[in-house]
């Protein structure tokens, strides 16, 4: 009985270690890049982003703490009389706790990693606020977007896709700064 808790505590001893390696590498991620990894991102997904690495931040530290405690226990007072078959019901049962905690520490493990991937993956592929620019609707409906070069009093220049375009004002609708995605 005593191997089998020993096996179950070294190999919890393991999965301690690799989730501690996680752990750094999330802490050294996050503050090497920062806010650099959710810049551009458009709409909500740098909110999706940062709750993503906070999910997977706290899912590592839970498998930490359960690696942990299924490697080496909770202090407990021993008690000095106890009969023999008190003692090898302690060790079952100090034996299955180990393995649930061993348990949770895996399945919290792949769920960190799970989800920082995830949110690594949304900060490459994430949606992209588009660039910014002025929304020009002529009357003949007609949409020109592109970025501001100059404005006077008979009308005004857009640098569209690299190519500047001339709008009188007799012609222009409507006029909006905004987004030209």
């Amino acid at each position: 009985m005593d191997s089998e808790l020993d096996r179950v505590r070294a190999q919890a001893e393991n999965w301690r270690n690799g989730l501690a390696a996680l752990l750094g590498l999330l802490t050294t991620v996050g503050i090497i890049k920062g806010p650099d990894t959710v810049q551009g991102l458009a709409g909500m997904a740098h909110v999706a982003v940062g709750l993503l690495l906070l999910g997977g931040l706290l899912f590592a530290a839970a498998g930490a703490f359960f690696a942990m405690r299924a490697a080496f226990g909770l202090p407990q007072r021993r008690a000095t009389e106890a009969s023999l078959e008190e003692l090898l019901s302690r060790q079952r049962l100090s034996t299955r706790q180990a393995v649930t905690d061993l348990r949770r520490a895996i399945g919290a493990g792949f769920l960190a990693l799970a989800l920082v991937t995830s949110g690594v993956g949304l900060t490459w592929y994430g949606p992209r606020a588009g660039k910014p620019g002025v929304r020009v609707v002529e009357d003949d409906g007609s949409v020109l977007c592109g970025a501001l070069v100059a404005v006077g009093t008979q009308g005004m220049r857009l640098r569209v896709e690299g190519v500047e375009r001339w709008v009188p004002l007799r012609r222009i609708s409507s006029v909006k700064s905004g987004s030209c995605s």
